[in-house]
């Protein structure tokens, strides 16, 4: 992965910028509080690149620090999950952004857009599409990781967060792993300063010595990692064991008798969450403002 030439980035930025306004969603940024990445569009239901597109590829709503305005002091970037259609990911964004901000975060706040509900959720037997979401979200980590990049390399002393719901999860860990191979990233001496799992649909091997491309991704590329479960998360219970024959990070936290990086800190949230999956950040947020501000005494 190389940095996107200034020259190109700012092509796609106003191509996109015209279509984020037919969608009523231009001028977020400055009504909402928080601004846009985004990679709507890009991939189909097949989880195929649509022409005119790099996996590299993304585009703002003009309003993101570091890539479209000045740089801020600190900006966290919240990745939603599976099946969120654009109105659906706005909403997530929104509630995101007043979540962190009641809970006292003072940093600003954007949302990554992505084409979580391309595939056909019942394509002949029950969630069939959440397989091509997996791959789509996974295809997603490298513009993840290239607006990381290019946010780091505009604004280098400006601390860098994720935060990031059920398969967002996916998206984030693939980006990682392609940063912890980036020369350009490594050069920069560049690092998350803090990375947030909140009911992650992501296999619960990920963070340990059983993927350990994953584990030192983690362990070389955050301050700190923290990851929030339900042990009665429902949804997880219900889709991702049935489809991957293996437990969640989000519900069960990481396998039990595995070794994770010293960044990496559990959380279980079963009582403040229960068995709603769509509860994490309405329910964890006094937490994950916590864990950034002391993110690194968690290192």
């Amino acid at each position: 992965m190389t940095r996107l030439p200034r020259r190109q980035y700012l092509k796609s930025t106003a191509t996109i910028a015209t279509g984020l306004g037919v969608l009523g969603t231009a001028g977020l940024a400055s009504s909402h509080g928080y601004s846009i990445v985004s990679t709507r569009g890009h991939y189909n239901g097949e989880g195929d690149l649509e022409p005119g597109y790099s996996r590299t590829d993304y585009e703002t709503d003009g309003s993101v620090p570091g890539v479209d305005t000045g740089c801020a002091s600190e900006l966290t970037v919240h990745v939603h999950g599976y099946d969120n259609d654009r109105q659906a990911a706005l909403n997530n964004f929104d509630e995101a952004y007043h979540n962190l901000t009641g809970a006292g975060y003072g940093g600003e706040v954007a949302g990554f857009s992505w084409d979580s509900n391309a595939p056909d959720k019942y394509d002949g037997n029950d969630w069939g599409g959440f397989g091509t979401g997996q791959e789509i979200a996974q295809k997603n980590g490298y513009a993840l990781a290239q607006f990381a990049l290019d946010y780091k390399y505009a604004c280098p002393n400006g601390d860098f967060r994720i935060t990031c719901h059920s398969l967002g999860a996916q998206v984030v860990l693939n980006a990682l792993r392609i940063l912890d191979s980036n020369s350009y990233w490594d050069d920069g001496y560049y690092r998350f300063d803090s990375v947030h799992f909140l009911g992650a649909a992501q296999d619960n091997e990920a963070p340990t010595m059983e993927w350990p491309e994953t584990y030192y991704a983690i362990l070389n590329e955050t301050v700190a990692t923290f990851n929030y479960h339900s042990d009665d998360d429902s949804t997880l219970q219900n889709l991702y064991w049935p489809r991957e024959f293996d437990r969640a990070l989000g519900e069960t936290g990481y396998e039990d008798g595995n070794d994770v990086p010293s960044n990496y800190v559990e959380n279980d949230v079963t009582s403040q969450v229960g068995s709603d999956h769509s509860s994490y950040m309405v329910n964890c947020a006094d937490e994950i403002v916590y864990h950034m501000a002391y993110d690194s005494s968690y290192s």
